[in-house]
């Protein structure tokens, strides 16, 4: 005979009758409790092996009983199987009760009931020999207040049903106290996590609060620059009742906010909350708004309101009243994030127009000790000038209007290409460009960009529409590039009041020079021999010249670049002749230049090392070492 004790705490008594007939079948007794209360002071004197509690109870309902056993008792090891008829046993206030099993159930079915009892029974529990341990573990005094309640046999019955009243309302202000504000602080706590997305923290937040009190319409205003409006569930209702609910968000909010100004609404709709449901939402019957703030400041206005009649109770005005402390400082941080998140939007927007975005993020991560330590260093810089040719004869023909248009454009196409070759435009001169390899970010393969920047910059001109913008005769768009590397000086450089991210220092004059020198030989791209150095024979590379550019007395080997390689035979012959010319042969070096222009006539390089063959073999320079002075620049 199985002598174990479950007590049945059921207001239903056909269902009652009936589990407790299916358990008695089954050899267990049992003991039926109309109310919660009277399941309390049983269990207090004499507890069961198992309680199967339903969570719609008079006086104490089942959550609570559930809660008060669980957390300060001894006998929180005796299995709880918390039941409900309704289809929706789980919701936002049963979550934390630590029953051992959530069962819904009928009168016609409830067999999962007795499946779960008997399995529960043979898991077995740790048994304890009183309710209430000795040190007096009676956290919400319960016990004496049941003693209290019973003890005088000369009260009268209407003086003893006041009693257990009081008490009965004692507990369950205890535990809404003490459990659901725990509940309502702990799913608090979990929105931080969201801290940095205000959209995310807001939907969390909206479904935190629906499942407190399963509202129709929810709005929270938050106070910024341009206010928040965040909305749930006010697209299910009518069109003149969701009007009239904003008018009432927005007047109270505006009453709190008490600003001087016009006030700027950005409205956003949050899904997924509120499910769809039939029922007839032509009315809202409850409303509540509460504030949000700081200790010392205003942060906005949550409103709730529901088609439903006293949807705030006690238990849910309060919950949501206790959670708005944190809460404020939590959409206040999130409205300060969501701000230096934008503000850093914008400025990483800005200058990607002139940096790739690996150099903005760069800077973003590296501290302001490690910014200040690299400032005005001295580095090794790829520095490419770009220039257009005849601009000054373009500008003296076009209206200012049709320039500037043209120049944006340019400019819009040549800086895409810099960032995506990983330069970073120092600055606009005019119609030139001056663009660093090197600084902020460097690469293994600097020069290397920096010449297939240039190349691809040369092939994009045929594609740069150049609208209304008129040319002179025989005048079309064309560029000129030089490419340099050395040292630099490279960092924040300027007065007080205004500095600037650039370079300076002789590799800067030398690229400048170069691209001066590209009309000179009629090449697009001109670069110097270190850059030479750094490149290897995928790029198609020809010797032209060894000149001392203005200001410089060391000699640079200048070589030109090219998309496509020239013809061999023509670099061959070129090569021999600017070999001998370099030697001081100019008589011996004056027909291989001849036969280079019998090749390609319109070489400019070649006629120019020609004419100087010829001028050179009469009257020789005096200590030639194979460099020409340039005295222009």
């Amino acid at each position: 005979m199985n002598n174990r004790r479950i007590y049945i705490a059921e207001s239903s008594r056909i269902l009652s009758k009936q589990i407790a007939k299916a358990l008695n079948d089954k050899g267990f007794s049992t003991q039926i409790f109309m109310d919660g209360l009277s399941a309390l002071k049983k269990i207090v004197d004499d507890a069961p092996d198992l309680i199967v509690a339903d969570k719609n109870l008079d006086k104490i309902n089942g959550i609570q009983l559930c809660k008060i056993l669980k957390k300060g008792s001894t006998k929180s090891s005796v299995p709880f199987i918390l039941i409900s008829t309704d289809e929706e046993v789980f919701d936002f206030w049963n979550r934390s009760t630590d029953a051992n099993k959530t069962l819904s159930v009928s009168s016609e079915n409830f067999e999962s009931l007795i499946d779960a009892i008997c399995e529960l029974l043979d898991s077995g529990y740790i048994n304890e020999d009183s309710f209430f341990n000795e040190a007096g573990n009676d956290i919400y005094g319960i016990k004496a207040l049941l003693s209290k309640a019973g003890a005088n046999e000369a009260l009268t019955e209407a003086q003893r049903q006041s009693e257990e009243e009081e008490m009965t309302s004692w507990i369950v202000n205890a535990m809404e106290r003490s459990e659901s504000f725990l509940q309502m602080t702990n799913n608090v706590i979990k929105l931080y996590s969201y801290v940095k997305d205000t959209d995310e923290l807001v939907k969390k937040l909206f479904t935190m609060i629906y499942d407190a009190c399963n509202y129709d319409a929810i709005a929270l205003i938050l106070d910024s620059q341009k206010t928040k409006v965040y909305k749930a569930g006010t697209e299910q209702l009518e069109e003149g009742l969701s009007g009239e609910f904003w008018n009432i968000c927005k007047t109270s909010y505006e009453q709190q906010a008490k600003k001087k100004h016009t006030i700027t609404y950005v409205q956003k709709d949050v899904s997924g909350i509120v499910p769809c449901d039939p029922q007839n939402r032509s009315k809202l019957k409850s409303y509540y708004d509460f504030v949000i703030e700081t200790d010392n400041e205003f942060v906005g206005t949550l409103h709730v309101a529901s088609s439903k009649k006293k949807l705030f109770t006690y238990k849910v005005q309060s919950s949501i009243e206790y959670i708005l402390p944190p809460l404020a400082y939590l959409l206040q941080q999130s409205i300060q994030f969501s701000a230096v998140t934008l503000t850093e939007s914008k400025l990483h927007s800005a200058f990607l127009k002139f940096v790739p975005p690996q150099v903005i993020d760069d800077m973003l991560t590296s501290d302001e000790s490690e910014q200040q330590t690299n400032n005005n260093e001295k580095r090794n810089v790829v520095v490419l000038l770009s220039d257009i040719r005849n601009f000054t004869s373009i500008s003296e023909i076009n209206s200012p209007e049709d320039v500037v248009y043209f120049l944006n454009t340019y400019f819009t196409q040549m800086v895409n290409i810099v960032k995506k070759y990983g330069g970073t435009v120092d600055k606009f001169i005019g119609d030139a460009v001056m663009v660093l390899f090197g600084a902020p970010i460097s690469y293994t393969d600097n020069a290397k960009r920096a010449v297939l920047a240039a190349i691809e910059m040369c092939a994009q001109l045929n594609q740069i529409p150049c609208g209304q913008l008129k040319f002179p005769e025989g005048v079309k768009l064309d560029i000129g590039i030089g490419i340099h590397y050395g040292d630099v000086i490279v960092g924040n450089i300027g007065s007080e009041d205004k500095t600037n991210y650039t370079v300076i220092g002789d590799t800067v004059n030398l690229a400048s020079r170069l691209e001066g020198l590209t009309k000179l030989y009629g090449a697009k791209i001109l670069v110097s021999q270190a850059v030479k150095e750094e490149l290897d024979d995928s790029v198609n590379l020809m010797l032209l010249d060894s000149v001392k550019v203005k200001g410089r007395k060391e000699s640079v080997q200048v070589y030109r670049v090219d998309d496509k390689p020239l013809p061999e035979d023509f670099m061959q012959i070129y090569e021999k002749g600017f070999k001998t010319y370099n030697e001081g042969a100019f008589s011996l070096a004056v027909p291989y230049f001849e036969k280079a222009l019998e090749m390609m006539p319109d070489d400019k390089a070649a006629k120019i090392l020609l004419g100087r063959c010829a001028e050179f073999a009469v009257n020789k320079p005096e200590n030639w070492d194979g460099a020409i002075a340039l005295t222009s620049k």
